[in-house]
């Protein structure tokens, strides 16, 4: 599983990495139930295959929203987030439904507020707090932001039918019940047995 991504020029000259997705599924090696005697290889390629995937489509709309909005996608994501809400919110809220950190949720918020697409205002319930809502031209920007996103999802899904894209859903179902599951109990111990393949020994 050694995939390297291809780098390729910009328009400006500078490298930028390829999509993951140019890479493909990820396929372990023949001799994998030999070196992992707890593992198995179907689980391993699905797993490292869904990782790959969600990290090229999270690198595919951030590279549309700077294309289009000069825009990361993680601000893109909170100015969403503010639009979609029924009243103000607080920086904390925002960061739990964008899931990234305080810290960052305040610099994402600063980027917003000079766009003049956002407003803080002080939160008379808590003192220590501001409440973050959208402006006019930030509900403009979003409309324009959340309809080429449809456009992005319809592109890239394009490939499966209708049918497909239901099952596709009915099996990503059943692995975030998993997922939730596994996230809900004890971090699982990484200590397992492995052994080493002649290609790898030193």
């Amino acid at each position: 599983m050694s995939d390297t991504p291809h780098l390729r020029r910009t328009g400006r000259g500078v490298p930028r990495r390829s999509s993951p997705a140019v890479l493909g599924l990820v396929h372990v090696d023949p001799d994998f139930a030999e070196e992992y005697p707890d593992g198995d290889a179907s689980s391993t390629e699905a797993y490292a295959s869904l990782v790959r995937t969600g990290i090229a489509l999270l690198q595919e709309l951030d590279r549309c929203m700077r294309a289009s909005f000069d825009l990361p996608q993680p601000a893109a994501t909170a100015l969403a987030v503010i639009d979609g809400a029924d009243e103000p919110l607080t920086p904390t809220q925002i960061s739990e439904r964008v899931l990234v950190a305080s810290a960052t949720m305040t610099s994402t918020l600063d980027l917003l507020e000079r766009r003049g697409w956002i407003i803080r205002t002080s939160n008379p319930q808590d003192r220590r707090s501001v409440l973050v809502e959208i402006t006019q031209q930030g509900r403009a920007t979003a409309d324009r932001l959340l309809a080429g996103v449809r456009i992005v999802e319809a592109k890239t899904l394009s490939a499966l039918t209708p049918a497909d894209r239901k099952q596709l859903l009915r099996l990503l179902a059943k692995v975030l019940d998993s997922a939730t599951a596994v996230a809900a109990a004890a971090p699982t111990p990484l200590d397992g047995r492995r052994n080493r393949p002649t290609r790898l020994a030193q």
